[in-house]
């Protein structure tokens, strides 16, 4: 009947093709819009940097230059301290001058290793003398390679003068001024330099909690899970921090004490927004 008059009245099949459109429309929403389930669930968190180093000197000596300011970004390998080069650079000399001395007490001692092999040879040197020349020259070529390496050593604590940044990330205050004497062995701590771009942010999840997750997930994958899942933080003023996050790795035991796993999750943080210490609230949404 339906079909008879569509044909039959051109303007009821219009109205009829409409309210059909439309139902299908209204039908298809709510599956679209709110047929997933998503997972969510809060935990405690606290900012931590990504990476921490703390600037020692490896080497006896005085500052005498500090060559950044605190708070300041520095890239690995940028020069933070000068010591004083005086002795080291005296040193290196030395141990230059030793390691030509050496060199060519060698190629003497070659050379007359050489002259005897061609006389004994002639039958016209002994060959005692012959075989003392071959171990001259084995001695020679031992003080050679230890002045070598000690040039080498003097060269290298040479260049310890110079104190660089062992990772890219913002300097704090020095904890020494110029003129400062310093020892290695002292433990001295020069300054400390934290990566927090990106930043890290540790919080505790019961071990329940995560066994719902990969239930909801369908996975006994942490790893898979961590994919899938969408990190947000709510932080102590109450405003949602503008830029997601994701799970990064699981520690590997339970705390006996509070039946709790820690988890890091890594934020993108260019503005300095979050800062070491910071304490937050994670938001966790896992969907379908």
């Amino acid at each position: 009947m339906l079909d008879f008059d569509i044909i039959r009245h051109p303007r009821s099949r219009a109205r009829v093709g409409l309210i059909f459109a439309l139902s299908v429309v209204i039908c298809w929403i709510p599956r679209f819009g709110f047929g997933s389930e998503v997972l969510e669930q809060k935990f405690d968190g606290m900012v931590v940097p990504r990476l921490s180093v703390q600037v020692t000197p490896q080497v006896h000596g005085i500052i005498s230059q500090i060559l950044f300011a605190p708070g300041q970004r520095v890239s690995k390998g940028d020069l933070l301290f000068e010591m004083d080069p005086g002795d080291f650079a005296i040193n290196v000399r030395i141990a230059q001058a030793e390691f030509d001395e050496s060199r060519a007490h060698l190629r003497i001692a070659e050379d007359a290793a050489q002259r005897q092999r061609l006389l004994l040879k002639e039958n016209s040197t002994p060959q005692q003398i012959a075989v003392q020349s071959e171990i001259d020259v084995e001695i020679a070529r031992a003080i050679d390679a230890r002045n070598e390496a000690a040039l080498a050593k003097a060269q290298l604590e040479l260049s310890r003068t110079h104190v660089l940044a062992g990772i890219s990330g913002i300097v704090g205050r020095p904890h020494v001024a110029p003129g400062a004497l310093v020892e290695p062995t002292t433990g001295t701590v020069l300054a400390e330099i934290v990566q927090i771009d990106p930043i890290l942010v540790s919080f505790e999840v019961p071990y329940n909690e995560r066994e719902r997750a990969l239930d909801k997930a369908g996975t006994t994958n942490t790893q898979e899970l961590f994919q899938r899942i969408t990190l947000s933080l709510e932080l102590p003023s109450g405003r949602t921090y503008e830029r997601s996050g994701k799970p990064e790795y699981l520690g590997n035991q339970i705390d006996q004490s509070t039946g709790m796993l820690t988890i890091w999750a890594e934020f993108s943080n260019p503005d300095r927004v979050l800062l070491p210490g910071l304490k937050v609230r994670v938001i966790s949404r896992l969907g379908d």
